[in-house]
């Protein structure tokens, strides 16, 4: 078990995460705990909401061998700190005032309202501060229309991040084109990582329909001690 630093300041209170599923036993002190279980490890599950824990979350993992290719992208180019406002809101739109779509921090039995807001509005500025991470804007008529961030991890890895679309610009595949447009500036094949939620069944289908490889589905658990 490990006091998580950023999340403990971010949210005021001590933020635990847990390695194994023996160490429940140990949150005694006042805090946030955090444990992360693979949907195969039943045991695990078991014991966890034994021992308090709520399930607040389920990830779906797909990994794809991608390298780039000679298409060029119109209207797609790297982004700069004039759209940083642009890319707050539509991400805050998407994750957080979104009645389809709910995450953790949406929670009211973990979280206060605002929540949702401060977490993901401060990775969007983390994610554009750091320089292992790219973010791409899609433009139409000029208009900047959505964004998609790619982390890279190594030589041979990278994630995608977040990505944000505006509902009129939907449909056209423009988070399919940013990613390539990413991977094109990178220069070289990678594995790449896309994670989603397990309830986000359109993301879903659409990595299904481009051959991406599952590699796992986690659960993650929550539990408050005061």
């Amino acid at each position: 078990m490990k006091l998580d630093q950023w999340m403990t300041k971010f949210y005021g209170t001590p933020w635990y995460r847990l390695d194994s599923t023996d160490e429940p036993k140990l949150c005694k002190e006042e805090g946030l705990y955090e444990i992360r279980l693979l949907s195969t490890d039943f045991s695990g599950i078991i014991n966890a909401q034994q021992d308090g824990f709520l399930l607040v979350e389920s990830f779906i993992e797909f990994e794809t061998e991608i390298e780039p290719n000679n298409e060029e992208y119109e209207g797609i180019r790297l982004m700069n700190k004039s759209d940083h406002s642009f890319i707050l809101a539509l991400n805050e739109q998407s994750m957080c005032q979104n009645e389809g779509y709910r995450t953790r921090f949406n929670n009211p039995i973990f979280f206060e309202e605002s929540a949702c807001k401060k977490y993901y509005g401060a990775a969007i500025t983390n994610n554009v501060n750091d320089p292992s991470v790219l973010t791409a804007v899609v433009e139409i008529d000029k208009e900047v229309v959505g964004f998609f961030m790619l982390k890279v991890n190594d030589q041979q890895t990278c994630k995608g991040l977040m990505t944000g679309v505006i509902p009129e610009a939907r449909g056209k595949r423009l988070h399919i084109k940013m990613q390539q447009f990413l991977i094109n500036h990178i220069g070289h094949p990678l594995t790449l990582i896309n994670t989603t939620q397990l309830s986000n069944l359109a993301v879903i289908k659409n990595h299904i329909r481009a051959n991406r490889s599952l590699s796992k589905i986690e659960h993650i658990f929550y539990k408050k001690v005061q």
